[in-house]
């Protein structure tokens, strides 16, 4: 899931400590590293996109074999629930869905994602340090756990796996990471680059970018 990185409209929280031309660089980079975290998994990868009257936008820069879907639906909840339905048409044993702010989260979260799914576990949630979630599993799709939820909020973690127990679905955690929103946060990503070589080879655009800067 992630939005076309145009100036003025991604990553608007790093501003004005970036320009909009460098928060949508930024939202490129974190895109692009994303992806490739992806695909180190998993070669079904899927890039649900907004807003869709961008999509050559995405084309500029994204190889033509990449699969990209319109993300749809009226709040956040209800995209992330026509992703993961386009994604389950497709046949799969099991989805996993992440989001692009959390760049130097690892690669091994994913397939231990898929891992847990393969088993007796249905719903699979990576927490976010801001109360939201960086990453959902599911064996298959349940609708009602995106209902009422607070999205982008300190209680958007604890609502959702709050519906997944009403639903008695067993829930398994993987690490809890953070997103990068604010300046605070960009500043704890460029301490991890300073520290940590699986960081920087996670997040290998991410880090090129923000060492040219």
């Amino acid at each position: 899931m992630a939005k076309v990185p145009i100036p003025g409209t991604v990553k608007t929280r790093l501003q004005p400590h970036l320009s909009s031309d460098q928060c949508a660089a930024l939202a490129k980079a974190f895109l692009l590293d994303a992806i490739t975290k992806s695909k180190t998994v998993c070669q079904n990868v899927i890039l649900a996109y907004s807003p869709p009257e961008k999509i050559n936008v995405l084309r500029e820069f994204l190889p033509a074999r990449n699969v990209l879907i319109e993300q749809t639906g009226g709040d956040l909840g209800q995209r992330m629930c026509n992703a993961f339905q386009f994604a389950f048409a497709q046949n799969p044993d099991s989805v996993v869905l992440i989001g692009t702010d959390s760049p130097t989260f690892h690669a091994e979260f994913i397939e231990s994602a898929f891992d847990f799914l393969e088993s007796k576990i249905d719903v699979v949630l990576g927490k976010t340090a801001d109360g939201g979630f960086y990453l959902i599993g599911l064996k298959t799709l349940h609708e009602k756990i995106f209902e009422r939820v607070s999205w982008s909020t300190a209680a958007t973690f604890a609502q959702t796996a709050a519906n997944i127990s009403r639903l008695n679905l067993r829930l398994r955690q993987i690490p809890d990471w953070y997103d990068v929103d604010e300046p605070a946060d960009l500043a704890r990503l460029e301490r991890e680059f300073s520290i940590s070589a699986a960081a920087r080879k996670t997040a290998a655009q991410t880090y090129l970018l923000l060492r040219k800067s």
